[in-house]
């Protein structure tokens, strides 16, 4: 019995010996990144015909990698990435994912390279071999090459395999990955070997959750020729499985902000013999360093550069909120922009005054040491554009932005200013610029981050009087009345139209439709809102019995801007907006009004936004009512479905013409 015991306690033990090392077998299975053979495709992927999990794709990922490690080499410590791609070709939409461009970045001294680039094209049983004389490298710039190459031999069904190595001296930004592209991937994976000497900070960006997410030290993996000692490394893997494409929809800022990616950012080295360097700053350092930067603070502090310059009318102005419209209407017509955003180079505020040309580093530093030179108040922000993505708050990363402005503070207020656009009213920044935040500075005290808010509303008022004639004719007339953002957008696009080509551009839009008068208020008193006048003539309904009658004349949804099924990422108008119609329709005795769209009231939740939509009917007239308010910038995901119904009733409502029948 006690022998049986024994026996059992060891067969135990022995059966938990075997959990355990099972365990950790698995531990580390589950860790190591999945492996491929490059040359081998599976039966099942050179059969596939669809992708299950979106019918409608023109290619799929069927499996990626990136591998990333350290190694020492020409006096330089190389970090060297090797990339392995497998796509699935559906059709001949799908051609352009089998072209491939590799930038490659150089400074003065060092430049990155590509090397054992190797492609094969399977078509069933056949492979195409990827040729050296079909790799084609270009350079763009003095600071950027690119090496081009397409696939050959494709068709619909083949399978295309592409690897290769970049190897690069610049450790800053170490090669992150995105998961996310605009077609599907069954599998996409990152690893990489840091040396400790290394430290980087990384973030996640996007909604898409990492399947695999694993880090552990493997002990003595990375030495240098000269020191005795050797790191330890770090060893990651992040992957995601069955990734849906990423789709750009209506009213989203840059895609950066939501493709799912990992990024790296070095932070500081730790060298063998004990050298620190710190590469992530603190603001406070940022400040101090931007306060002596040439053109950043250099040009910052040349105010006095404006003693001569500013008229003195303007400079005896007794509001100072005068005063500074006054000098930003001197600055915004002082100066053509060149479409240049450099904040951080090529910054020469005398040259571009004497130029009268510059870009948005010197025309908005300018308007700033203007405004400094005249007593008020003003500091510069550091802004991102929309198309530039969000600026980070976790610590500075200085290329996060690309853009400058400036902000007065009157009383107890301030105003944010772009002088680059002729057509900007004082206290209007540009679309590109409602970004949601920015990191002001003075250079004498802490900078600070400040939200990009718009001031006011942006509106757009439609007033409408048709008279149905017994002749069959329509006369009438159309006001629309522009406000803020509506106003800028309308004043740009008719900027260089005589009042005849605006009537054209009306009249082509509609059958039968003739305007006999057009008049236009406030085109250039841009701190105004645009009125805009048309006297119609609609002819030619007599020759049938039922008349439908869209009232809007293009001030209307024509379609639902929201057509995803679900939406990941919020829904950013950019600032918000109110879209108004007060129409009367008079008709004679001989006609009779048969339909209209029925009255409706809708609400967003959380008072994000309304519309209204009231009728009023009588024998001889119709009266309609329509409202959109939009009344916050920006929606969350959570807040889609609502919107995407608001905005479906909206646009079935206008859709739905006034049916008009003879009697």
């Amino acid at each position: 019995m006690l022998k049986k015991l024994s026996d059992s306690k060891n067969n135990t033990m022995k059966k938990n010996s075997v959990l355990l090392l099972l365990l950790v077998l698995n531990y580390f299975n589950t860790f190591s990144q999945k492996e491929y053979a490059f040359g081998k495709p599976t039966a099942e992927e050179l059969a596939l015909k669809t992708y299950k999990l979106d019918s409608t794709a023109n290619a799929v990922v069927l499996f990626e990698s990136a591998n990333t490690t350290f190694s020492v080499g020409n006096h330089h410590i190389m970090v060297n990435t090797s990339f392995y791609k497998k796509i699935k070709i559906f059709n001949k939409e799908g051609f352009k994912h089998a072209s491939f461009a590799i930038p490659l970045y150089n400074d003065r001294d060092n430049e990155e390279y590509v090397k054992d680039i190797q492609g094969i094209t399977h078509n069933s049983l056949s492979k195409t071999i990827l040729k050296k004389s079909q790799i084609f490298e270009k350079r763009v710039n003095d600071r950027w090459r690119e090496v081009k190459f397409t696939m050959p031999n494709l068709k619909e069904g083949s399978v295309i395999e592409v690897m290769y190595t970049i190897k690069t001296p610049f450790k800053f930004n170490l090669t992150g990955w995105e998961f996310q592209s605009d077609i599907p991937k069954k599998y996409s994976q990152f690893s990489a070997l840091i040396p400790g000497n290394y430290i980087y900070n990384r973030s996640l960006t996007g909604y898409l959750k990492l399947n695999v997410n694993d880090a552990r030290i493997v002990k003595r993996c990375f030495s240098v020729p000269g020191f005795a000692t050797s790191s330890d490394c770090e060893k990651l893997v992040y992957a995601m499985e069955n990734i849906p494409a990423f789709e750009e929809e209506e009213y989203m800022t840059a895609r950066e902000n939501f493709l799912s990616r990992i990024k790296f950012e070095l932070s500081k080295t730790v060298w063998f013999d004990g050298t620190k360097r710190k590469y992530t700053s603190t603001w406070k350092a940022v400040d101090k360093e931007f306060k002596t930067d040439k053109n950043i603070g250099g040009q910052f502090r040349k105010s006095s550069f404006f003693k001569n310059k500013i008229p003195t009318e303007i400079t005896l102005l007794n509001s100072d909120l005068e005063k500074a419209k006054a000098i930003y209407t001197f600055i915004q017509n002082h100066y053509t922009w060149n479409k240049k955003y450099s904040i951080f180079k090529n910054v020469n505020i005398k040259k571009a005054y004497e130029n009268r040309v510059g870009n948005v580093g010197e025309i908005n530093i300018s308007l700033i040491n203007a405004l400094k030179f005249a007593g008020l108040k003003t500091e510069l922000v550091l802004i991102s554009t929309r198309n530039n993505g969000f600026p980070t708050k976790l610590h500075p990363i200085i290329s996060n932005f690309n853009y400058v402005i400036a902000k007065v503070n009157i009383g107890d207020s301030y105003y944010f200013l772009d002088a680059t656009n002729k057509l900007l009213p004082f206290g209007m920044l540009p679309f590109r610029c409602l970004n949601h935040y920015g990191r002001a500075m003075d250079f004498k005290n802490e900078s600070y981050w400040i939200d990009i808010v718009p001031s006011k509303k942006s509106k757009t008022k439609l007033y409408t009087s048709l008279t149905l004639n017994e002749d069959g004719t329509i006369t009438g007339k159309l006001r629309k009345v522009k406000f803020w953002h509506d106003a800028l957008n309308r004043r740009e696009a008719i900027e260089n139209y005589s009042e005849d080509d605006i009537i054209s551009d009306f009249e082509d839009n509609y059958d039968n439709l003739e305007v006999v008068n057009y008049t236009i208020e406030n085109k250039t008193d841009i701190d105004k809102p645009l009125i805009e006048t048309f006297e119609i003539l609609i002819d030619d309904i007599n020759d049938t019995e039922t008349y439908f009658l869209n009232p809007y004349f293009g001030e209307r949804f024509t379609k639902n801007p929201f057509n995803q099924k679900n939406r990941l990422y919020p829904v950013d108008f950019g600032y918000p907006r109110t879209y108004s119609a007060n129409i009367v329709l008079h008709i004679p005795e001989s006609y009779k009004i048969h339909s209209f769209p029925e009255p409706k009231s809708v609400v967003l939740p959380e008072s994000g936004g309304s519309y209204k939509f009231l009728t009023n009917s009588s024998n001889n007239s119709l009266i309609l009512s329509s409202t959109v308010k939009i009344n916050k910038p920006t929606f969350f995901n959570f807040e889609y479905q609502p919107l995407k119904e608001f905005f479906k009733i909206i646009v079935n409502t206008q859709k739905t013409p006034i049916e008009i029948k003879k009697l």
